[in-house]
């Protein structure tokens, strides 16, 4: 199927998934796990996009850290969350993975290891890609509670919905 936007996505029949992925623990004892997914939304169709994702999942819209992002945050027991981020530019829409790092630089330099490379720094994340051409974020979220170093909000301690 895909969204308003052009986003492809599959639906799928629930199999009772309701963990989390574990914990990955690299070389150096800093550890990283898969945390979210990320849909890239140019910003003339954001709110469309805001709505479509709401509607079809049904769960609560919360307000991100940032003004460009949203968040979908999934019932309790569900595993993973949406984030939404209205990009800068109009372009086509896609999604990412987001890893919630202990460490976004010792991350970073294992990442590149293993022959990732950086395409962009922000605060909180930086944007990579891996030998393929994918794009994905390391964040500096933790791995074990999901808040955002700094006292940011996240799934964890949800701020209030939208309305």
């Amino acid at each position: 199927m895909r969204s308003p936007g052009g986003q492809l996505f599959c639906l799928t029949p629930w199999e009772g998934a309701v963990a989390r992925a574990t914990v990955v623990e690299h070389p150096d004892g800093t550890c990283s796990r898969l945390d979210q997914v990320c849909l890239d939304v140019a910003p003339a169709g954001y709110e469309v996009e805001k709505s479509f994702w709401t509607a079809l999942t049904g769960w609560k819209l919360y307000a991100g850290a940032r003004a460009e992002f949203d968040l979908l945050g999934p019932s309790p027991g569900l595993p993973i969350q949406l984030l939404l981020q209205r990009l800068g530019t109009d372009s086509a829409s896609s999604a990412h993975v987001d890893l919630a790092c202990s460490d976004i630089e010792a991350a970073r330099l294992w990442h590149e290891r293993c022959g990732a490379r950086v395409v962009g720094r922000w605060p909180h994340w930086i944007v990579m890609k891996d030998p393929a051409g994918g794009a994905y974020c390391l964040t500096a979220r933790d791995p074990d509670t999901g808040r955002l170093r700094g006292g940011f909000p996240s799934e964890a301690d949800p701020p209030a919905p939208r309305s």
